[in-house]
């Protein structure tokens, strides 16, 4: 044992000690509730609440697909960071979720176990918990990841919930490209097909049964680096919990620098659990959090007042939020909180002699595993699968911690390891059906609703669960096991050759597969729309599986990532601003929207101007981050105080600008480089009236390529059309595909076609430079052309 850390609020450190360890990786993913509110940056746009296997995927793909509008995410996790990877990618570590017991009351509640595990809500049934960490449960998750089948996917019986069409087509477009994100395709470079064990027990199971059903085990692990990426190293087995570090470490690389965090894109606020969400309207305007035990708010200024708030907690956690913090409109029968649906699952374990497999080798002289995917149907309908588990030879510990794809069934396997037999493990999965109508307090339907205790922590009340299977369920659940028995007694062939089958009937409520009760359809028949926001509020979506509006027998993990990933798009496209056909404002006195890189910096003054203010270390440009644009027009009026010199030094100590536009995003990171993008990838229309060249050899003054009006090395000024200092000039600025014009004061100076072959971007941002002297702009506004 060690004696508890007590901080001394009074010695500030970057990174903190333990009596073994730096806390390094939390401290380089994560922050502080000082620093996310007092981060002195635009607003956030975005608030994921849950860094888990939902939102830690959500927060990656709204961070990197919104790169062009420079939308702020903010992820709230209500647990610590612990690891940035699942675990069994690091080394005999034994780190496991706890068994499942009963939490009924306040009474009975535990705390928190084996590290990061808790238990949020109230019920009848045993449950293991939630797992309170960056990451989540994806940490800790076995792997499997099967596709809904189009009979999931399709028609249901009058009184249940059935999949949109909206929602069926993105995931038959998309699956495989998420299935590659997360290594599960290609199936083979884990546990390869071609290995013995594997490639005789396929065939074996396929010679007892239709081959149809047997499939490749669809397990989350790339073992190998992608093709389209040689040279890479792969992530091992999939976490959510490796894709948000990434991308955090992605956003400080790319723009913090000198201790701020203004410009950063991405934060996660870790020990932050969400009590309560204010509604204004149709709208969430509040978040009430407690921080480290203490009450925050997120709200205006810290959010944007069209802020957009995902919920990612887990399908209970969710569903509570909203139950009691956004009440839906009464939808006939139906209730959010009902429809809830999880898996009926059992462990059908065996052994089976080597010698009963045909074109086995007589003994195994490594360590072997085997992983394959059985469907199957019972009588009334109900789907379900057996992940089929088997490893053959002696291995050590380690090897079959880091090989056997679920944690949970490494005991039996290990139990059994015996030269001449192959132990082999079946776990049955089988689908509950969900009742959307179910009301709190119904019995054999499964619902959630508030439970009569509040959370001693938050005052608020817990979620009480009541996860029954109906009387079908539990004839599917006989069938399903029955079915399991007899294909491993087939595939053993002969009973002298099948030792020790035993049945292990799983709890209701320790699959961690909970799902449906914040369900997707047409408005008045269920909670969210297909894109996952709620049908009554317009702007709070969920991730996770509790939009399922059935769910199948597979794993939820791969459909609700999927589904994740059509959230983060609908969250972008909302959130990207519509061109406009006439002139609009892009600055109105407000910084919000623009950033700068490199060096120097921008006054605002009398509300509407910027001023440049040059400073080290050298070039800046203040750039707009919210929309990139294609064919436009843009005006801008510039004011120079000092545009000529008559005297002769080099350079010339006269004002020197421009306006730069077509260029990707750009980095904060690095005040001597970031601005260098904008140059090699974009366009800039010139503000020099003394045309200074400084690669010619000598510098020469009054280069035409380097002139007030001229497109910047690339087309000559045909003439200096800028008013004496102190005088407002107006730029007018028409891009299109194939050639960009520009207007100084009414004269047309600047006439470029764009080579056929030109590498620079036909579409990017705009910014104003920041070089010498105290150029002033005002009037920033463009329309957009058609493309």
């Amino acid at each position: 044992m060690l004696p508890k850390l007590n901080p001394d609020l009074n010695v500030q450190v970057d990174v903190q000690q333990t009596e073994f360890s730096h806390d390094m990786l939390g401290r380089w993913a994560c922050s502080t509730w000082t620093e996310v509110s007092n981060n002195g940056g635009d607003p956030f746009d975005v608030v994921v609440i849950g860094a888990g296997m939902f939102g830690g995927y959500i927060a990656d793909k709204l961070y990197r697909r919104a790169e062009n509008i420079g939308l702020r995410v903010l992820v709230v996790e209500a647990g610590s960071f612990l690891l940035p990877t699942h675990v069994q990618n690091l080394p005999r570590l034994g780190l496991s979720g706890p068994a499942e017991q009963v939490v009924a009351s306040n009474a009975q509640d535990p705390g928190p176990q084996n590290l990061v595990w808790g238990h949020p809500w109230h019920s009848n049934q045993a449950f293991p918990g939630l797992a309170y960490c960056f990451g989540g449960r994806s940490i800790f998750w076995g792997g499997w990841s099967p596709k809904l089948t189009s009979a999931d996917l399709g028609s249901r019986p009058a009184g249940q919930a059935a999949w949109p069409a909206e929602a069926v087509a993105f995931l038959s477009a998309n699956y495989d490209a998420v299935a590659q994100e997360m290594g599960v395709q290609p199936t083979d470079d884990f546990i390869s097909e071609k290995s013995e064990l594997v490639k005789q027990l396929k065939a074996r199971f396929e010679a007892v049964m239709d081959p149809k059903l047997v499939e490749p085990a669809p397990l989350a692990v790339q073992a190998q680096a992608p093709l389209s990426a040689p040279g890479l190293f792969p992530f091992d087995k999939y976490s959510s919990a490796y894709l948000l570090f990434d991308a955090v470490r992605e956003d400080i690389n790319k723009r913090w620098r000198g201790n701020i965090d203004a410009w950063r894109r991405l934060m996660v606020l870790p020990r932050a659990q969400v009590v309560s969400l204010t509604r204004a309207g149709n709208r969430v305007s509040e978040i009430e959090l407690l921080v480290n035990g203490r009450q925050q708010f997120l709200r205006t200024p810290l959010l944007s007042p069209d802020c957009t708030v995902v919920l990612a907690a887990s399908t209970i956690e969710s569903t509570r939020l909203a139950l009691d913090s956004l009440p839906a409109p009464a939808m006939g029968a139906r209730r959010m909180g009902s429809n809830l649906m999880a898996h009926l699952r059992s462990d059908i374990t065996a052994r089976i002699r080597r010698s009963a497999i045909p074109g086995l080798s007589p003994t195994a002289t490594e360590l072997e595993i085997a992983a394959l995917l059985v469907r199957g149907n019972t009588s009334d309908g109900h789907a379900y699968h057996l992940q089929v588990t088997a490893s053959a030879g002696v291995g050590s510990d380690a090897n079959l911690f880091t090989s056997v794809p679920d944690l949970e069934l490494l005991g039996a396997l290990r139990s059994q390891q015996d030269p001449q037999w192959i132990p082999i493990t079946l776990r049955a999965i089988g689908e509950m059906v969900g009742h959307p109508a179910a009301q709190p307090g119904a019995t054999k339907q499964s619902w959630v609703n508030l439970a009569w205790q509040n959370d001693p922590r938050t005052g608020r009340p817990r979620a009480w669960v009541n996860l029954e299977p109906s009387d079908a369920d539990n004839q599917a659940w006989k069938e399903m096991e029955d079915a399991a028995v007899a294909l491993v007694k087939k595939v053993a062939g002969n009973a002298s050759d099948i030792q020790n089958v035993q049945i292990n009937r799983n709890n209701i409520g320790t699959t961690h597969h909970e799902a449906g009760t914040l369900w997707m359809g047409g408005p008045g028949q269920s909670v969210t729309d297909p894109n996952g926001r709620f049908h009554h509020l317009d702007n709070v979506y969920v991730a996770g599986p509790a939009l399922f509006p059935v769910i199948g027998s597979a794993n939820p993990s791969l459909t609700a990532t999927t589904l994740a990933r059509k959230t983060a798009d609908a969250i972008v496209t909302s959130r990207t601003l519509p061109q406009s056909p006439v002139f609009k404002p892009l600055f109105t006195g407000s910084r919000v929207g623009w950033q700068m890189a490199g060096g120097g910096d921008f006054l605002t003054i009398f509300g509407s101007i910027l001023e440049a203010r040059p400073g080290a270390p050298g070039l800046g440009l203040l750039w707009y981050t919210r929309e990139v644009f294609r064919n436009f027009v843009l005006k801008v009026d510039w004011l120079s105080f000092n545009p000529t010199t008559t005297s002769t030094i080099m350079p010339p100590s006269t004002d020197n600008s421009g306006i730069l536009i077509r260029f990707p995003a750009l980095n904060a990171s690095d005040s001597a480089n970031d601005w260098k993008l904008a140059s090699n990838k974009g366009y800039e229309i010139q503000i020099d009236d003394m045309g200074y060249n400084p690669n010619s050899v000598p510098p020469r003054l009054f280069d035409p390529l380097h002139q007030t009006g001229a497109i910047y090395a690339l087309a000559p000024s045909s003439k200096v059309a800028s008013k004496p200092a102190g005088q407002w000039n107006t730029y007018e600025i028409e891009a299109t595909a194939t050639a960009i014009k520009v207007t100084l004061n009414g004269q047309p100076v600047t006439n470029y076609t764009i080579p056929a072959n030109d590498p620079r971007l036909r579409e990017g941002h705009i910014g104003l430079q920041c070089h010498t002297g105290n150029v002033q702009f005002r009037n920033v506004q463009i329309r957009t052309l058609p493309n």
